[in-house]
């Protein structure tokens, strides 16, 4: 009888991975098939991490009639078939065993032929030299050979012998792999009915999960002709137990919705009351739950025994549980056993299951209820109606209880769940999404983007990541160099532009690079098209900035004494290109506090006139430096304040 998994790969029509749409955090997957109509098509077992709900069957030039989904199971274990393997593979075992010996002593005995050869014998000195007759030459040559071509002929015979052997025993070993771990585990089968006549190409959809993306971005800047290319791709993983061979992916941001019962508002009403008068609530018993069973300690059946042989045939560890009955290894297969005098030994009954308990953790209760004043709202609310029963209504109740109708909080403060209780919380079936703050819903800002790979992609199943060329263009930009001295003593590339293309680019991480060389990382945000933005570019070293600070201390006042400090700033720039560059340095002097009345600061002059801020005390200059250009940029401020007071630094966000 041939396995499932076999029996499914005959039945099934080949129906090869054409397209994969990746989401967050699932796949839709789409198989395409050519068959003939009228007739059944069985497709290729999927695996466990499909949505069930989620498949369809779709038919150009036929009618899908009828679509059938089935859970399989994986194959049991075929216990006798296995111990009629191993009884074969004893016997290959033993006939290599004996044909390697025999090779070797026929070797050995080959080698004692190759050494004969005639010799004189020892010379004693006192008698002449013996003389060698040659007639007896030709009847030992003759002898060497025969027996030269007889042990030659029988070791290949053993040779030949053993290659057969041994082929054979890989078959079986092949055979004892499958047997011991069969390739089909579980999964759907999917089968449609299909109505019309001649050929009809039919596709199979559905969704899988554990599969996700993330977009990443190259930005890379051509300084000689001011151009940056901005290449977007993705980077794909997935482990939803089959590959996607040669498919075309589209990467998504969208999150694909499931059909859900609408919730149902139904009336609410809000009322006053005067006065609060008390509802009592019952004592509540609990019982304490049945103590757990002690865990029983598990014993080896035939099953189990024989799959600990079929590993140990096939050259591999034995993953079972340990062996906790002495004397169920495997035997050497120089000794003979009879496996079929194995009996199965039975297991231990499983102990009945215990008695559903009451309540099996017990709740905090309220010692007191807590008051509540006339002004409050009082009232009752509509309870929502849930997703999956049908609507329930409250017992009736006497309009005067309506009204007493109170919130009960527990001493520990959490608000407790009464029997008839209401609330504004959502049903019970729903649960809002929860995604991270790398992932494509998010990055993606509420767009619903999709990106296609820009050539078919292979995604191997739990083999990790992918990165997958989704988008590319060069843009024309204006690089412009921002430097704060104070701050950095490199100058910052950056390019502001407009969004020349007519797609919405989600944000992410991205490498920057000028010309060929690495220039550093940045976050990207979100970009709409003909929205204005940002580019970083990375650092320029090139660029070389001087800060010098100077300060004069002097008393000013004739009764009232201030203490005056006259800051003196300087900025050294130095531009070793050979075509202009365009800077804007920023600076800043201090500013006061608000409630610091008594302190005053004041920028006396800027050379050359610097953009102020009066609010945030920050200063810019916009200049353009000539090739291997030095300019100096300089300012100054005072700070007066009483005399003796001391100074502190403090940074505040705008």
């Amino acid at each position: 009888m041939l396995p499932l998994s076999v029996v499914l790969l005959v039945g099934a029509v080949p129906s090869p991975i054409s397209q994969v749409t990746v989401f967050t955090d699932q796949a839709r997957i789409v198989r395409s098939a050519t068959v003939a109509a009228p007739g059944t098509v069985e497709f290729p077992p999927l695996p466990d991490t499909i949505d069930a709900s989620s498949v369809r069957v779709e038919a150009q030039g036929a009618e899908v009639r009828r679509v059938d989904l089935e859970r399989l199971t994986p194959e049991a274990f075929r216990t006798a078939e296995a111990k009629q393997l191993l009884t074969e593979l004893d016997g290959l075992d033993t006939e290599l065993t004996r044909l390697s010996r025999e090779a070797q002593a026929l070797r050995e005995h080959r080698d004692a032929l190759l050494r004969l050869h005639p010799a004189l014998p020892a010379n004693d000195n006192v008698r002449p030299a013996p003389k060698l007759s040659p007639q007896g030459w030709t009847a030992a040559l003759q002898f060497q050979t025969a027996q030269l071509e007889a042990a030659q002929k029988k070791l290949r015979d053993v040779e030949l012998a053993q290659r057969a052997a041994s082929r054979k025993r890989e078959t079986l070993v092949n055979k004892a792999e499958r047997l011991g771990n069969p390739e089909f585990r579980s999964g759907w089968r999917v089968t449609a009915v299909l109505a019309g006549g001649g050929q009809a190409t039919v596709s199979l959809t559905y969704l899988v999960h554990q599969a996700r993306w993330t977009p990443t971005w190259d930005v890379q800047l051509d300084p000689e002709k001011n151009l940056v290319t901005v290449s977007l791709a993705g980077i794909v993983s997935q482990s939803s137990g089959e590959d996607w061979d040669d498919a075309q992916l589209t990467l998504s941001t969208a999150i694909p919705s499931s059909a859900v019962k609408a919730p149902k508002l139904l009336t609410w009403k809000i009322g006053t009351t005067e006065r609060f008068i008390p509802t009592p609530t019952p004592v509540q018993e609990y019982v304490r739950p049945v103590p757990t069973p002690a865990r029983t300690v598990p014993v080896r059946n035939e099953e189990s025994l024989v799959r600990g042989w079929l590993s140990q045939a096939v050259g591999r560890a034995i993953s079972t549980e340990r062996d906790e009955v002495d004397g169920l290894r495997r035997p050497d297969p120089a000794y003979a056993v009879d496996r079929k005098k194995v009996k199965e030994r039975p297991m231990p009954a499983a102990p009945p299951p215990p008695p559903p308990s009451v309540q099996a953790m017990p709740m905090p209760m309220a010692d007191k209820a807590m008051e509540f004043s006339g002004e409050e709202i009082d009232g009752d609310l509509a309870q929502p109606e849930s997703m999956e029963l049908e609507e329930s209504r409250p017992m009736p109740m006497a309009k005067a209880e309506l009204s007493r109708t109170r919130s009960t909080v527990s001493a520990s403060g959490y608000p407790m769940q009464p029997t008839s209780g209401f609330s504004l919380a959502p049903p019970p079936g729903y649960r809002a999404p929860s995604y991270g703050s790398d992932s494509p819903v998010t990055l993606a800002g509420g767009y619903d983007l999709s990106f296609a790979s820009r050539q078919k992609e292979t995604i191997p199943s739990s083999q990790g990541a992918r990165r997958v060329a989704l988008w590319s263009q060069q843009w024309p930009v204006s690089v412009e160099r921002k430097v704060y001295p104070a701050l950095a003593k490199e100058a910052y590339l950056s390019a502001e532009l407009k969004n020349p293309s007519q797609q919405v680019l989600p944000g992410g991480p991205a490498t920057l690079s000028v010309g060929a060389d690495p220039a550093g990382t940045a976050q990207l945000k979100l970009v709409s098209p003909n929205e204005a933005f940002t580019l970083p570019l990375g650092l320029d070293r090139a660029i070389k900035t001087v800060r010098n600070v100077q300060v004069v201390d002097a008393t000013e006042g004739v009764v009232s004494k201030d203490d005056l400090s006259t800051y003196a700033v300087s900025i050294e720039l130095v531009n070793p290109y050979r075509t202009p560059v365009a800077l804007r340095v920023f600076d800043q002097w201090p500013l006061p506090q608000a409630n610091q009345k008594d302190l005053e600061t004041k920028l006396l002059d800027s050379k050359p006139g610097a953009i102020q801020d009066t609010t945030t005390g920050k200063l810019e200059w916009r200049l353009t430096l000539a090739p291997n250009e030095k300019r100096t940029l300089t300012f100054s401020y005072q700070v007066k304040r009483p005399r003796g007071w001391k100074l502190y630094q403090q940074e505040v966000r705008p």
